[in-house]
């Protein structure tokens, strides 16, 4: 019965693997202080020092069981931090919120900061992307993009090989691996580069070997500037290497700690993401 109880109070959407770094470490400050605020109100009424120090090691014990059971002591406190917790805070607790948007470091030795590379340019020199007949934008070239479907059809099952060949990579110590949807590229405990979706990751490998046979450069590029290129290129893509349609559309990503509005391209059948950026990060 006391199990059953317990299990009742529990919010798993707030604590496990779910909990709020964050939101436990502001709560347990607040149960100290609250605690504090009950020692000195039983000493005001003229409490011995016993019941004070019980009435507060009580409230300590209550707060303490609510933070581990619910993830947190004041109601709506989730929401609160949603709201208000600034990110530069969420990152110090490992919950900043993050773009899943392919490679992020080319190599330990490389500073992704030091790279320059204008993804547009490139695609724009290998004939990938074109001005747009009816809008004043940029669009698939159809001879790149029968390319870039023939490289994707030929895919049968994506592996680490296939990763470390398109950016350049030849170390023995990086594997894939998954974590729900997404795809990492790992280097021991090191994130290297982390995809939305299987499917992202094959667009990208695929987009390389396309682009490879038209830009002479392409090779000699950095990884961290091929990574930047390939993502933009999948903004373009219009078929999906499971054959469906590509689609642009709006999303809110939801977590413990934080809530932002996103636009992505996703796969019409199997609704595997294939792109996500933050509203707030798209130029006005």
């Amino acid at each position: 019965m006391a199990t059953s109880a317990l299990e009742s109070l529990r919010q798993p959407e707030y604590t496990g693997e779910n909990r709020c770094m964050a939101c436990t470490v502001v709560n347990s400050v607040l149960a100290v202080a609250f605690a504090g605020a009950v020692a000195a109100g039983t000493t005001a009424v003229g409490a011995t020092p016993t019941v004070t120090a019980g009435a507060a090691v009580g409230f300590l014990a209550l707060a303490a069981a609510s933070i581990w059971l619910r993830g947190y002591l004041v109601p709506g406190t989730p929401e609160l931090t949603k709201q208000y917790m600034p990110e530069w805070m969420l990152a110090w607790f490992g919950k900043a919120p993050e773009d899943a948007t392919g490679l992020d470091a080319g190599a330990e030795s490389v500073d992704p900061s030091e790279v320059d590379v204008d993804p547009e340019r490139v695609l724009l020199d290998a004939g990938a992307v074109e001005p747009c007949e009816d809008v004043d934008d940029l669009c698939l070239a159809e001879d790149f993009a029968e390319s870039w479907q023939a490289e994707m059809d030929a895919i049968d099952d994506i592996a680490v090989d296939d990763a470390l060949a398109t950016f350049g990579f030849d170390d023995e110590d990086y594997e894939l691996s998954r974590h729900d949807d997404a795809v990492l590229l790992n280097r021991g405990p090191h994130r290297i580069g982390q995809w939305p979706s299987e499917a992202a990751l094959v667009a990208d490998v695929a987009g390389a070997r396309a682009l490879a046979d038209r830009h002479p450069e392409w090779t000699d590029l950095p990884a961290v500037a091929k990574g930047r290129v390939l993502n933009g290129l999948r903004v373009f893509l219009e078929t999906c290497p499971d054959g469906s349609r590509a689609e642009f559309r709006e999303d809110t990503v939801e977590s413990c700690c934080s809530s932002y509005d996103v636009v992505t391209v996703e796969c019409s059948e199997s609704g595997e993401r294939l792109f996500e950026q933050r509203v707030d990060d798209i130029p006005a």
